[in-house]
């Protein structure tokens, strides 16, 4: 089912909150790290697209979360492409803490010109990245 990027982290003290697990936003921080490593090892590198005056835009964020991390946990995070529509793709991430899901999110993104600032046909890399040859 595609490429996936696996990413394993350990939770930091700049993670957590006054709750004593890891807040909400840097799950956000840590998927879009993951992310951006993704799009790389599918070979759309972020300074590339840049000089070509391509940007990549977020269109929604919906994330579930399941089991709290906390300080010094390891977790893994699987990045992979779920669907792709014509000018849409969206991405999966799954945090996994112990082998048990911690948390889930679906990302839409598009593919924005930034000259004309409008959705441009999903490149080749990522329609590639959920067919595989």
């Amino acid at each position: 089912d595609g490429m996936e990027h696996v990413k394993t982290y350990t939770i930091e003290e700049q993670d957590i909150d006054e709750l004593g697990h890891m807040n909400y936003l840097q799950y956000v921080k840590h998927f879009e790290i993951a992310r951006f490593e993704w799009l790389s090892q599918i070979g759309l590198n972020f300074e590339q697209m840049l000089e070509q005056q391509l940007g990549i835009v977020l269109l929604k964020f919906d994330t579930e979360y399941a089991k709290e991390v906390r300080l010094g946990d390891t977790v893994e995070i699987r990045t992979k492409l779920l669907k792709v529509g014509t000018k849409s793709f969206t991405v999966e991430h799954i945090m996994y803490h112990e082998g048990a899901i911690s948390s889930k999110s679906h990302v839409i993104k598009t593919v924005m010109d930034l000259q004309t600032r409008k959705a441009i046909p999903v490149p080749s890399e990522i329609v590639n990245a959920l067919t595989p040859y």
